[in-house]
């Protein structure tokens, strides 16, 4: 009998020990109509125990009877040799169709093969079943594992785009301290300078001395020619560490000035030529720096 594919059925296979006993179990196989009754197709009689020539015609079925009498040798042989993961093997047990004269009873036959095969498909049913929940379970496996693998390269794909976040905010980070690095060492002694407090000249003239400033340019001259320690006049303003500094050094260009402006004169005597040959008369109190003669200037 050919090896055919019967969809949705049930494919048994039979190995026996010769062609008379194969003739038999066809026969057998004819009567009892397993394809309408059970949706069984016994695809193949196969007449010899020969193991490389049993592998090629067994190979795929769902279910094998192996012929023999009771697990012997063969059957052992056999077995170890055929069976899978997703099929099953049963005995076709000769003992039970041998009658008292050794000889073999037909109806016997037929009634052996049938159990054999039930009891078979039942075994094959239920390792159906187990493979159904592996599969099903293969499955669901599969389902979360590609889950993961999508999460997995989703995750990579954040990390790369954080990885160059990362890297742009170092490279910001180090412009950063390069910039605090520069402004540091531009400005580490700020701490050590004193700090000059601004004040309104005129203001300030007038809150010290109660009159208006008549002569701002004068003030600012003085105050570049002789260059005192945090004092800067301009502008209209004086910038000192306090405003006792800057009244203090107001009052002392202010009394400069009124020295000069009341010596004028003298002093305009004192420095010309005809003056030379006398001596400088001495004051013993101040002495008169010469560089007031162009003091405004």
């Amino acid at each position: 009998m050919e090896t055919q594919n019967h969809e949705s059925k049930i494919d048994v296979r039979i190995i026996v020990g010769g062609l008379d006993i194969a003739q038999l179990v066809s026969k057998a196989v004819n009567n009892i109509q397993l394809e309408n009754d059970y949706n069984i197709i016994v695809s193949s009689i196969i007449p010899t125990v020969e193991i490389s020539i049993v592998k090629k015609v067994a190979g795929g079925a769902d279910i094998l009877l192996i012929g023999g009498y009771g697990h012997d040798e063969t059957y052992n042989i056999l077995y170890n040799e055929l069976k899978t993961d997703f099929n099953h093997i049963g005995l076709f047990d000769y003992n039970n169709i041998i009658i008292e004269d050794e000889s073999i009873d037909f109806k016997l036959a037929e009634k052996e093969i049938l159990n054999s095969i039930i009891k078979s498909t039942l075994s094959y049913s239920l390792n159906l079943i187990n493979i159904h929940t592996l599969e099903n379970k293969l499955m669901k496996v599969t389902h979360n594992y590609n889950n993961l693998l999508d999460d997995y390269n989703q995750v990579i794909k954040e990390q790369e785009v954080l990885a160059r976040e990362n890297k742009e905010l170092r490279e910001d980070i180090d412009d950063i301290k390069s910039d605090y690095s520069a402004f540091k060492l531009r400005y580490e002694d700020i701490y050590s300078r004193e700090i000059l407090e601004i004040f309104s000249l005129n203001d300030l003239w007038q809150d010290t001395f109660r009159q208006d400033l008549a002569d701002e340019e004068r003030i600012v001259i003085a105050t570049n020619k002789f260059r005192p320690d945090n004092i800067i006049v301009g502008q209209g303003y004086i910038a000192a560490e306090s405003k006792q500094k800057a009244i203090e050094w107001l009052n002392i260009v202010r009394t400069a000035l009124i020295f000069v402006d009341d010596n004028e004169d003298d002093l305009k005597k004192e420095l010309t030529p005809e003056s030379e040959e006398k001596p400088p008369e001495v004051i013993d109190d101040y002495e008169i720096p010469n560089t007031f003669e162009n003091f405004w200037d």
